[in-house]
C-alpha cells in the first residue's frame, strides 16, 4: 500500500482514529482453504452489495462447535452448512457464529455457505465504496483506521488476520456496459440475458484477505505481455477511457519494473499483472493481480512511484505476508527500500539516492509532526501500523542493512527468504534468523539498535588529536553518541567518517565500529585532518543528514527539511561544506548561564568558506513540533548559537523576536555548530 505523495501521506495520519477491536482468535480455530464468492454490484443509488460466500474451511482443534467469522454490518438472508440450511446462528454486525450440527475435529472439513446484504460499512480508506456519478464501484483491502487492518469482512465474510490464505473463486454480476475487474484470472464472462453480465475470475495462489478486490466501471484495457520461463506473463491495465492515452506512458515502465526485480528476487509468482484506475482518496492498494490505483495516471515520477511501490509488493507482502500488523515494516519498509533498486535500472544512480535519502530525511523531520514520535518498527503500535516509521525508518533500515552487508550478500539472501517464506507469512524475528543464517553474519546488535527499540543513534566527532609521524599522521579520534528518542547506545555501530585536508583537495575515507556512548579510535592519514564528516552520504540510519553544497554564485540555496536556508551575497572563491542537520540535543554549556539551548535539534558546518564570501544562515523556527518545549513559555527572543567545535563553549551569534516572524537570520558563518536558545531568568 502507497498511502500518498509523503506530505499529503503525512497530513492523513494526523487524523487518525482507531476503530474498536475485538479480538476473536478466528486463526487459531479454522483455516479457510477457499473462498467462492458470488456479488451483485448493480445497486449504485443505494450503494447496497449482495453476496453468497461458499467458505471451505478445515478444523485447527478438536470439538469446534461454531465456526466464527467477521462481517461488518450485514443483513444476513440465509446460511447453510454443508448444502443444509441453517435455522439459527449468533449475529453482533462484526462477529458471525455458524453452529455446527455435528463438531468438527482436528483437520475435519467442511463448508459454509452465507447468503447476506447491506451498504458497506465506510472506511476513510479501506472498504468497499460506490460512486454513482462515475458508476463505478470498488474495494481497498486494507484499513488504515481500522483494527484489525485487514479489511475483507467489509464486503464478504472473513477471517482478517494476515497470516490466513486460501484461494479464490470471484464472481461479479453488473450492467453489461460496465466491466468487473477482479483478481487473477478471467476465467468466463456470462451474458445473463437481462442485461447484466456476470465476470468470474480466480485466483490460484493462496493469498490473505486483504488482497482480494473488485473494480467496476467503464473501463477500457490496455495490453502488455512479459516473458518469463515458460510462460509469457500478461500485464492488463484497466483505465477510463478518457486516461488511455496517459496510461499508455506512465505505464511502459512495468515491464521494467519486472525485470528489474526478477533479476534479484525470482520471477513473479502470481498469474497476471494488472492495475486500474479507480476514485481512491487516499492512494493506491497492492491487490494481487489488480491493483489499485489512483485515477488520472500521468507519466511523471511522482504518479509511476505508485506503479512501482504496488508492484515490488509482489515480492514483499503478496508472496510473503508480515505475520502481525506489528510486522508491517516488513511488507512495506522492504518494499520503499527496494523503489532504490528499481530506480537505479529504470531512471538513474542519482534517482536511486534522491529517493534513498528522501527516505530517511522524511523520517526524520516528520515523525513528531505526523507520527506523534517514535516508535520501534517491530511491535508497531496499531494505531501507526501505515505511520511514517513503518513505510520510511523501514526502508532507511534496509539500506543500512545494504551498507553493512554489501549487495553481494544482502540481495541473494532477500531472494532466499522469498523462495523459503513463499507463501507464508514472516515474523521480524524470523527474517533476522533467516538473514543471520544465511548471510553468517550475527544481527542482533543491529536489530536491537534499529528495529526493537524507536529512534535512532546519531555520532559527532568530538575531536581528533593528531601526531605526525614519518609518513603522515596518527589520529585518534574521540566520538560522541546520542541518541534521538531511543533507548539505549547502539553496539558494534559501523560508522564511515571522512577526514579532509585544510585545502579541502586531500580526504580519506574510514570506517568504525562503535560501542557505547563515548568510544575512540586511532588511524592513519597521509594528511593533519583540519575538517570531518559523519556519514556523509547518508549511508546509516543515524539522527543525522548531510548534504553537500558547492556554492560558486551568488543567490539563496533552500535546504528542505534543514530547517535553515543559506543566502551568499557574494562569490570571489567557490564554496564547499557539508551541512548536517543533528536531531539530537547539542552539547550544554559549559558555563553556567541564563541561556537554555535546544534539547532537540542543532546544526554543523563543516568545509572551507572563503574570507572573501559573505555567507548568511536563515534559522527556521518551528513552533508547533522542533522547537515547541524550547518556546513553550513564550520568551520575547530566540536566540542561535556558536561555537567553532565541540571543545569551544557556545557563544551568541544572533537574536529575533518570535513577533518578526519563523526565522531568524545570522550573518558571517563560519564552519562550526549551530543551534537555537533563549534566554530565561525562571524556568521551571
Amino acid at each position: 500500500m502507497k498511502l500518498l505523495p509523503k506530505i499529503l501521506l503525512a497530513c492523513l495520519l494526523t487524523g487518525q482514529t482507531v476503530h474498536a477491536q475485538t479480538e476473536f482468535r478466528i486463526y487459531d480455530t479454522i483455516q479457510v482453504t477457499h473462498h467462492n464468492l458470488h456479488f451483485d454490484i448493480r445497486n449504485f443509488k443505494d450503494q447496497t452489495l449482495y453476496g453468497k460466500a461458499d467458505i471451505s474451511i478445515r478444523s485447527k482443534m478438536d470439538d469446534l462447535k461454531y465456526v466464527p467469522l467477521l462481517l461488518l454490518q450485514m443483513e444476513i438472508d440465509s446460511i447453510w452448512v454443508n448444502g443444509s440450511l441453517l435455522s439459527g446462528y449468533q449475529y453482533n454486525d462484526t462477529l458471525l457464529r455458524i453452529p455446527l450440527v455435528s463438531p468438527l475435529n482436528e483437520g475435519d472439513k467442511s463448508v459454509v455457505s452465507i447468503a447476506y446484504h447491506g451498504t458497506p460499512a465506510a472506511a476513510e480508506f479501506g472498504g468497499f465504496l460506490f460512486n454513482d456519478s462515475l458508476r463505478m464501484a470498488y474495494n481497498m483491502g486494507a484499513s488504515i483506521n481500522d483494527i484489525p487492518h485487514s479489511y475483507g469482512r467489509g464486503w464478504f465474510p472473513a477471517v482478517d488476520d494476515f497470516r490466513s490464505r486460501s484461494t479464490f473463486d470471484l464472481h461479479f454480476r453488473v450492467e453489461s456496459g460496465l466491466k468487473a475487474i477482479g483478481n487473477g484470472l478471467l476465467k468466463d464472462t456470462v451474458s445473463n440475458g437481462d442485461g447484466t453480465t456476470t465476470w468470474h475470475w480466480t485466483v490460484n495462489q493462496p493469498i490473505p484477505e486483504y488482497l482480494v478486490n473488485v473494480a467496476v466501471g467503464d473501463y477500457r484495457k490496455i495490453e502488455m505481455s512479459h516473458r518469463q520461463a515458460g510462460r509469457t506473463l500478461p500485464i492488463d491495465i484497466y483505465v477510463l477511457p478518457q486516461e488511455v492515452e496517459n496510461a499508455r506512458e506512465a505505464y511502459a515502465i512495468v515491464p521494467g519494473i519486472l525485470e528489474s526485480m526478477e533479476k534479484r528476487f525470482g520471477e513473479y509468482a502470481f498469474d497476471r499483472v494488472g492495475y486500474v484506475s479507480v476514485n481512491s482518496p487516499g492512494g493506491a492498494m497492492e491487490h494481487v493481480g489488480n491493483i489499485s490505483m489512483p485515477m488520472n495516471p500521468q507519466p511523471t515520477l511522482d504518479y509511476q512511484l505508485y506503479i512501482i511501490h504496488e508492484l515490488i509488493h509482489g515480492w514483499f507482502g503478496n508472496k510473503v505476508t508480515c505475520a502481525t500488523a506489528g510486522d508491517m515494516w516488513l511488507n512495506e519498509g522492504i518494499t520503499t527500500f527496494c523503489q532504490e533498486l528499481v530506480f537505479q535500472d529504470l531512471f538513474s544512480q542519482q534517482e536511486a539516492k534522491n529517493d534513498s535519502e528522501g527516505n530517511l530525511l522524511f523520517v526524520l523531520s516528520s515523525s513528531l509532526n505526523y507520527d506523534g514520535g517514535y516508535y520501534p518498527l517491530q511491535g508497531m503500535p496499531q494505531e501507526h501500523t501505515y505511520g511514517i516509521a513503518t513505510y520510511y525508518k523501514g526502508a532507511a533500515v534496509m539500506h543500512t542493512l545494504r551498507y553493512y552487508l554489501g549487495d553481494d550478500l544482502l540481495i541473494p539472501a532477500l531472494k532466499d527468504y522469498i523462495d523459503t517464506f513463499a507463501f507464508r507469512h514472516v515474523t521480524t524475528d524470523e527474517f533476522k534468523d533467516f538473514l543471520s543464517a544465511h548471510t553468517g553474519k550475527n544481527l542482533d546488535d543491529f536489530f536491537n539498535l534499529w528495529i526493537k527499540q524507536p529512534g535512532f543513534p546519531a555520532f559527532e566527532i568530538d575531536s581528533i588529536v593528531s601526531t605526525q609521524v614519518n609518513d603522515g599522521y596518527k589520529e585518534t579520534i574521540f566520538l560522541e553518541q546520542k541518541l534521538c528518542h531511543a533507548n539505549e547506545y547502539g553496539h558494534n555501530v559501523r560508522v564511515p567518517i571522512t577526514l579532509f585536508d585544510e585545502t579541502w583537495k586531500e580526504s580519506t575515507e574510514i570506517e568504525v565500529t562503535a560501542t557505547g556512548e563515548k568510544p575512540s579510535f586511532m588511524t592513519q592519514t597521509p594528511f593533519k585532518p583540519a575538517y570531518w564528516v559523519v556519514n556523509r552520504n547518508n549511508d546509516v540510519a543515524l539522527a543525522s543528514f548531510t548534504r553537500q553544497l558547492s556554492i560558486n554564485n551568488s543567490g539563496q540555496y533552500s535546504l528542505p527539511g534543514y530547517n535553515l536556508e543559506l543566502e551568499c551575497k557574494q562569490v570571489k572563491d567557490p564554496v564547499n561544506v557539508y551541512l548536517q542537520h543533528y536531531w539530537v540535543a547539542p552539547d550544554a554549556m559549559q558555563t553556567k548561564s541564563d541561556i537554555l539551548l535546544s534539547d532537540t535539534h542543532y546544526w554543523c558546518i563543516a568545509g572551507h568558506i572563503p574570507a572573501s564570501c559573505s555567507l548568511s544562515g536563515m534559522f527556521s523556527i518551528d513552533k508547533k513540533y522542533l522547537d515547541r518545549e524550547l518556546l513553550k513559555d513564550g520568551p520575547e527572543e530566540v536566540l542561535v548559537m556558536y561555537r567553532p567545535t565541540p571543545s569551544d563553549n557556545w557563544q551568541e551569534l544572533s537574536a529575533g523576536s518570535l513577533e518578526q516572524g519563523y526565522f531568524i537570520v545570522a550573518d558571517n558563518l563560519k564552519p562550526g555548530e549551530y543551534c537555537l536558545a533563549v534566554r530565561v531568568l525562571n524556568r521551571n
